[in-house]
């Protein structure tokens, strides 16, 4: 089967949950018309442009780029895997420097675009496919005290490993280790581009996670791409999408105790605060606290693994917006508290000292606020104020009511995100 020289774009289709022909018919237009589109054979009609980005849910120049062509070549004639590694070995881990990120992130695009066209093409043998695991597995281990420029580093030589072996016909057996392996990979790569902003990067990255692992049987780990991917649209989007993931995601395991649902209760819960439904988001963080006081797995600091100091995170957000300031303040107390046991874990608490910061906002003390935002960003190592980090305390001004924003302190706050956004 020849590969679709327009993969992002059939990658976009496909996370949306669009089949060719259920996206044809949502657009008026016949299935062959949009095989031809991911063919390269022919381009959208403007008046069906900008209803096709709203389907993708994505902005027009987001489409634009979707509908580039890539040329299918084979892995090592991008890069070869010493030269890969060499490549990125040489990336600065503190902060991206304007020559490099595009570099890492070109590799990044065209390894996802190879991992996608190679995903069910082949197999990999068990001993090679043994080591790879064992990576992920330290990946995994190491992610949450990892810069997330450094965790693309070490990641992306893997993909690129993945694909090799995916192209090797193997037994049969081995198929559901090599899609869990690019399953778990395509998820640190797409929450690492998650915290830096690069948000095309990263929802296509979710894609190919979620296609790993729907071709696997393994349903935790179908729940878990999916409660990860809702923290997207809760930083960077429609706030009803975060919702509207999370509930996908416990869906998938309605009678199930474990992390992935925990972590769709909680980022459902959040969301439903956000949007000023109250009693919904009591009622998803009294599932998420009931799943994690039963969860019967060690608690660890591990990538993706949902437990009762991270429940503290959501409960944080979740109580800031509802408005309970004794509640938010008592858990955000105590979250800092546990976070303070290990320092090499820098985003997590930083959002909870945001969100301290738009709590203040709320009630009026803008000057304390932005005090805090400011404070929390200049002690956040260079490496870690990243987009995310940067976003939220831009939620700390929008808090601010309008007649207050132009303060000093607000001033002052705007400013430093934007002289960090220009280092990015």
């Amino acid at each position: 089967m020849v590969a679709s020289k327009r993969a992002r774009f059939a990658s976009a289709r496909r996370a949306a949950g669009y089949t060719q022909e259920r996206l044809a018919g949502v657009l008026g237009v016949d299935p062959s018309t949009v095989r031809r589109w991911e063919a390269g054979d022919s381009e959208p009609l403007p008046h069906v442009r900008r209803k096709l980005a709203e389907l993708l849910t994505v902005s027009p120049d987001e489409l634009a780029f979707l509908l580039e062509q890539a040329v299918p070549v084979g892995i090592m004639s991008i890069v070869p895997r010493s030269g890969a590694h060499d490549a990125l070995t040489k990336l600065p881990v503190h902060g991206v420097s304007v020559p490099t990120k595009p570099t890492l992130m070109s590799v990044l695009d065209q390894t996802r675009l190879l991992v996608d066209q190679t995903l069910s093409a082949g197999l990999a043998s068990a001993t090679r496919l043994t080591l790879i695991e064992e990576r992920v597995a330290s990946h995994v281990t190491s992610y949450t005290r990892t810069a997330p420029v450094a965790v693309l580093q070490g990641v992306v030589p893997d993909l690129i490993e993945v694909q090799t072996l995916a192209a090797e016909r193997q037994p049969a057996g081995i198929q559901a280790r090599l899609s869990e392996a690019t399953a778990v990979l395509g998820l640190l790569s797409a929450d690492a581009l998650m915290k830096l902003g690069e948000i095309s990067r990263a929802r296509y990255w979710y894609g190919t996670a979620r296609l790993a692992a729907d071709d696997t049987a393994n349903p935790r780990l179908q729940a878990q791409v999916r409660a990860q991917e809702a923290m997207l649209p809760y930083y960077y989007g429609r706030v009803e999408q975060t919702v509207v993931l999370a509930q996908a995601a416990q869906a998938l395991l309605p009678q199930t105790i474990c992390s992935a649902v925990a972590l769709a209760a909680a980022a459902e819960g959040r969301a439903l605060a956000r949007l000023g439904n109250r009693e919904g988001a009591e009622q998803a963080m009294h599932r998420a606290q009931q799943m994690v006081d039963q969860l019967n797995e060690p608690t660890t600091d591990a990538a993706f693994q949902f437990n009762d100091k991270r429940l503290l995170l959501y409960l944080s957000g979740t109580l800031t917006y509802l408005g309970e300031t004794t509640r938010a303040r008592q858990v955000q107390a105590q979250a800092l508290e546990r976070y303070r046991a290990d320092p090499a874990i820098a985003i997590d608490p930083a959002l909870i000292r945001l969100d301290q910061a738009v709590g203040e906002a709320s009630r009026g003390d803008a000057e304390g606020a932005c005090e805090l935002a400011v404070r929390t960003l200049e002690q956040l190592p260079p490496e870690h104020r990243t987009r995310i980090v940067l976003t939220r305390a831009l939620d700390v001004v929008a808090a601010i009511p309008a007649a207050e924003q132009q303060r000093p302190a607000a001033c002052e706050l705007r400013e430093l995100v934007t002289a960090q956004e220009n280092n990015h």
